[in-house]
């Protein structure tokens, strides 16, 4: 389902050739705002950001060897306004990350220094205190999310833009176009999101998923120059964006310097509901 708004945009941004090309690669997702709130006033597996998570009785909190990671988000995919055709309409999904060290995700090492959770029923979830680590860290205050449903395009730094070759003038066009949906939507400059296209800092992130995940180091170029690259590269769109989160300072969410976090999943896994693959990238300016 594409927003006749959009549809119009694209049809009019003087890239006439790749129209129907950039129609189809247009995907739906759910742009996250978030309102102020306490977790004493957040009903249990509502979703929000930060805060503490609501789990399972007898699920562990999650660790990276010794060492508790942090709450970042939870989403009820029950919720009304949550209805996305590659989640199921029920249940909750817990993002945890190692926010300590901040890992960048373009080390083959950096595995299991993030979790995501997904759990089928509501029913049976508690409010979890914080593990005695994570006090000594600092956590992160709490909030609400509200859920707009928004078109998204891949953006200018992304495989598909770059299989159509663009000319200089194209390019610009491009670019155009993705600030003309940015004002149509005009819900500002803070980009959470669930599904769809990311909104990228830097690089495009698809390759460093399929490179780093094969067990290629994408932390200089050694990697896009090894040999496997082509081969590992031609299905490198296999990986979506599952969640993306802003810094937001007034909750003390900050990657790097004003940075995102960027959650991947294999869309095969994402149909079999399989979070334990997930791959998770930070990008800061």
């Amino acid at each position: 389902m594409i927003d006749g708004k959009i549809e119009q945009l694209i049809r009019s941004s003087g890239l006439e050739k790749y129209e129907d090309a950039i129609i189809s690669n247009c995907l739906l997702s759910l742009r996250m705002t978030t309102e102020n709130g306490d977790d004493d006033n957040i009903p249990v597996a509502r979703s929000k950001l930060g805060g503490k998570p609501d789990l399972p009785i007898g699920i562990s909190w999650p660790k990276y060897q010794d060492r508790s990671l942090h709450f970042i988000a939870q989403v009820n995919l029950g919720e009304p306004e949550n209805k996305l055709s590659l989640l199921p309409d029920k249940g909750l999904l817990s993002f945890f990350y190692d926010s300590l060290e901040q890992p960048w995700g373009y080390d083959p090492n950096n595995r299991g220094r993030w979790k995501v959770l997904y759990f089928d029923r509501t029913e049976d979830l508690e409010r979890r205190e914080e593990p005695e680590d994570i006090i000594e860290q600092g956590s992160y205050s709490s909030c609400m999310t509200v859920f707009n449903l928004q078109n998204t395009l891949p953006p200018a730094e992304s495989l598909f833009v770059e299989k159509l070759r663009l000319t200089t003038e194209e390019t610009d066009n491009y670019y155009a176009l993705l600030e003309e949906i940015e004002e149509h939507y005009n819900f500002g400059d803070m980009s959470h999101r669930l599904l769809g296209h990311p909104n990228p800092i830097q690089n495009e992130m698809q390759l460093e998923c399929q490179l780093v995940t094969h067990g290629l180091y994408c932390g200089d170029g050694t990697a896009y120059r090894d040999p496997k690259r082509k081969l590992l590269e031609q299905t490198a769109d296999c990986w979506k964006l599952l969640l993306q989160i802003d810094s937001e300072e007034e909750i003390g969410m900050m990657w790097g310097m004003t940075g995102r976090l960027y959650f991947w999943i294999r869309e095969e896994d994402l149909r079999q509901l399989n979070f334990n693959n997930v791959w998770v990238v930070l990008q800061c300016s």
